[in-house]
């Protein structure tokens, strides 16, 4: 990324002038891409009528076998983290409990379902490259 940056790659590639960009503050760029897409993708789940949240609800579609994705917040409590987490279901830990709170103008929540297989697939698609760019390793384009 380093080399990259120093060759002027990126801005070709882009098109466009970056302007001094450190590979840490890239690799921010990337990362809040990738977050602000997980958001938007969970607020079109929402207005398809195809993002349960809360425990009861997620609970009642899960045994209903409509759920294909489950998000847990990664600060949700290890118990419950457990109690859904050996459900048959994909699970995805992204995003805080006040997150998802904020992002739903509701109380904070960390349980949520997906019901509807295609925009299940793409979340989780987005999830893991965010889990991937927020672990990360310290080592810049060693991804």
């Amino acid at each position: 990324m380093r080399e990259a940056l120093k060759k002027g790659r990126i801005s070709r590639a882009l098109k466009k002038g970056v302007g001094r960009v450190t590979p840490d503050l890239l690799e921010e760029m990337i990362r809040d891409a990738h977050r602000d897409r997980f958001f938007s993708l969970l607020h079109f789940c929402r207005k398809m009528r195809r993002l349960v949240l809360g425990r009861e609800a997620v609970d009642r579609e899960l045994r209903r076998g409509r759920v294909y994705l489950l998000l847990l917040a990664r600060d949700l409590s290890p118990r419950s983290k457990r109690m859904f987490g050996d459900r048959g279901v994909p699970v995805v830990e992204v995003g805080t409990l006040k997150e998802y709170g904020e992002a739903f103008s509701v109380k904070p929540v960390g349980v949520l379902a997906v019901t509807e297989e295609g925009l299940a697939r793409r979340l989780f698609f987005v999830a893991e490259k965010l889990r991937q760019l927020e672990r990360g390793n310290g080592e810049h384009g060693q991804r």
